[in-house]
């Protein structure tokens, strides 16, 4: 009998698209799902729910079972520390996180303490072989890069001022405490780079970042030049890159950028080029007014013309930060996930008029909410 592979975050974004990719490779009936829910059954509809949103037919749902949940959390999971099915893991993918710009009380709780007690409750359980941590390449900090190139380095800064946002921090927390408290655990950091949309169904399953591009464009504003990359991959394949070397026999190394790189990472020319042609407009090119994140202010009454259906100064406060990892300019090497036979992604330019598309319905405010909860 194979062994199980463990998967917390089914429920969100890109864990919802690492579960229907391993069911798309053949291995449906060996997930295990953690889940927050009063009951498996409740448990399942919320994985299903999910599953159908980022494009699973209802033959690939029907291969999850009730007697694959696990209903836990990261802040409690007492209620499965016994549960035998543990001890036939030999994978685990921990995607869960609360993933937010905001100041959110309880991302420590979750992004660290919670990925130290899932590190707990599979230390030393008999058949684990690989424990997968997805991380964000962001998790690097704010002067990790040469010449605008991040490598795939293993220890990352933790200083608060190493960071624009916490959320960057506690995933980088995660890492380092999984690493002190569980030396001998089977660790592999899979950190992908910036992920928007998705090259099916555009940005319907979720608007995370894809909103601030379109905001950028709509404003006429950058904080850097046209002519600067910017590394973006579709969360589809983000799956098939984490599921990919999920089932891998071996490993060559223990951390990998999923990134797009200095191949195939794009300009902000190309994507004003890809987005206008997705909205029917012109693009704004050499028009765009370069602008730092100390002149945002000035913004207001033009975020109150242009974009009325949004909280004008929630809007002006998420610019400023983005503006901020915008002007980083970094593209991630991704030299050892090439190295396992694992192709680049989709250019960003592909897929960016489906996004613009998918999301035409919704306001930018609405957007907004996935990466401000």
């Amino acid at each position: 009998m194979n062994n199980f592979i463990l998967m917390t975050g089914a429920t969100g974004f890109l864990g919802g698209a690492n579960a229907v990719e391993a069911i798309r490779r053949g291995v449906g009936a060996r997930l295990l799902f953690l889940v927050r829910a009063a009951s498996p059954e409740l448990g399942l509809t919320r994985i299903a729910e999910n599953l159908k949103l980022l494009g699973a037919s209802a033959q690939e749902v029907a291969q999850i079972t009730v007697s694959q949940i696990l209903c836990g959390d990261l802040g409690e999971m007492e209620n499965v520390t016994q549960d035998s099915r543990l001890d036939q893991v030999s994978t685990v993918i921990h995607s869960a996180a609360l993933a937010t710009f905001s100041h959110h009380p309880s991302l420590e709780k979750i992004n660290v303490d919670g990925t130290v007690a899932l590190g707990q409750l599979m230390h030393g359980r008999p058949a684990l072989k690989r424990f997968m941590y997805i991380g964000t390449a962001m998790a690097c900090g704010d002067d990790a890069a040469i010449d605008g190139v991040v490598s795939e380095l293993r220890d990352l800064p933790l200083a608060d001022e190493d960071h624009l946002v916490p959320y960057t921090r506690s995933k980088a927390m995660g890492e380092k405490k999984l690493r002190e408290t569980f030396p001998d655990l089977p660790l592999v950091v899979v950190r992908p780079s910036i992920i928007v949309g998705h090259t099916v169904l555009g940005c319907g399953p979720s608007q995370s970042i894809f909103w601030v591009f379109m905001v950028w464009q709509m404003l006429g504003i950058l904080t850097t030049e046209l002519d600067e990359k910017i590394d973006v991959v579709p969360v589809d394949w983000c799956a098939r890159g984490i599921i990919e070397l999920a089932l891998k026999d071996a490993l060559s190394h223990d951390v990998f950028h999923l990134s797009a790189g200095v191949q195939a990472s794009k300009s902000f020319h190309d994507i004003d080029i890809a987005l206008a042609e997705g909205r029917g407009v012109a693009p704004v090119g050499t028009a765009y007014e370069h602008i730092s994140v100390e002149e945002m202010d000035r913004l207001l009454p033009r975020i109150r013309q242009r974009i009325p259906d949004c909280n004008a100064r929630l809007l002006l406060r998420a610019l400023k930060l983005y503006g901020g990892f915008a002007g980083l300019n970094y593209v991630f090497r991704n030299d050892n996930l090439l190295a396992e036979g694992i192709p680049l992604p989709p250019p960003v330019t592909d897929y960016l008029p489906l996004c613009v598309r998918s999301a035409s319905h919704i306001t930018i405010g609405d957007q907004m909410k996935w990466d401000f909860k």
